[in-house]
């Protein structure tokens, strides 16, 4: 078992997924569905990553927020204040987030470049996390957006070669799919609400940021990621069955994320 446990695909696929379809069982009725992706990826944390915080590297700051990202999927959730403002301050949170897990690595560069790179950091992360939630009006094509952003960026931290990285965005992503497979299963949407990959999409979009300075991923790769949630809105919501939907969904979602792999693999010197 310990080694079956200690495969890398099983890690970040095979245990988030099952971790999160679980979860997502129990919640495929209510408003946090997006607490499935948060726990299948504190899945591949505990197996991978570990649960110690002494020394707290950029990594194990990846991993705190991506807890996180369950509390800003509650308040966006939370009908107190008008839904876009809700939005908004989720993305802007984890832009923040961003600067403080990429701190360290920001502070060996030089002022103004330091500065530049942040600012370019966190509008890639609000970006992604943003339009994320702005498609997610509609859970299915939420839940494929976040399957293709993690799955993605997964396959951008192992082309950045950055192992942790690529399992941290493939767990992302087989937790997104939980929540889609959920979805098509019933055969209509989830009353998610908007929430439902804000976790799979804040956590891939701090890995891409994080690939990108601690590793070898080229910074432009990242710019297709951004079209992937958007892509999804070119399905009409009113298209049935919703596993139809969700299928059209995750391959118009998929053809950014093909063309950010295509250019990280294209680069000179990307692993073969």
């Amino acid at each position: 078992m310990n080694e079956l446990l200690g495969n890398p695909a099983i890690q970040s696929a095979v245990v988030p997924f099952v971790v999160a379809l679980a979860v997502s069982a129990a919640l495929g009725r209510t408003r946090f569905l997006a607490m499935a992706q948060v726990a299948g990826f504190m899945a591949l944390a505990a197996l991978a990553i570990g649960l110690s915080f002494e020394s707290l590297t950029a990594t194990k700051k990846l991993v705190l927020l991506g807890a996180g990202t369950g509390l800003l999927a509650l308040a966006v959730e939370w009908r107190g204040a008008p839904l876009r403002w809700r939005q908004s301050a989720a993305a802007a949170v984890l832009a923040a987030g961003c600067i403080w897990m990429l701190w360290r690595l920001l502070a060996q560069k030089e002022a103004g470049e330091a500065v530049f790179s942040g600012a370019l950091a966190t509008l890639y992360v609000a970006a992604v996390v943003g339009s994320t939630l702005f498609v997610s009006d509609d859970p299915v094509r939420g839940a494929s957006a976040g399957l293709m952003i993690g799955l993605g960026t997964g396959a951008l931290g192992v082309l950045g070669a950055s192992a942790v990285l690529g399992l941290v965005g493939i767990s992302a992503g087989a937790a997104a799919g939980a929540t889609l497979l959920v979805q098509m299963v019933r055969g209509r949407a989830a009353e998610a609400g908007t929430s439902i990959s804000l976790p799979a999409s804040g956590i891939a979009a701090l890995a891409g940021a994080l690939a990108v300075f601690s590793a070898s991923l080229s910074w432009y790769a990242l710019l297709p990621v951004v079209a992937a949630p958007w892509a999804t809105s070119l399905v009409p919501v009113s298209l049935q069955p919703a596993w139809l939907r969700a299928v059209l969904s995750s391959l118009a979602a998929l053809v950014p994320m093909a063309g950010a792999v295509a250019l990280a693999w294209l680069r000179p010197g990307a692993p073969t």
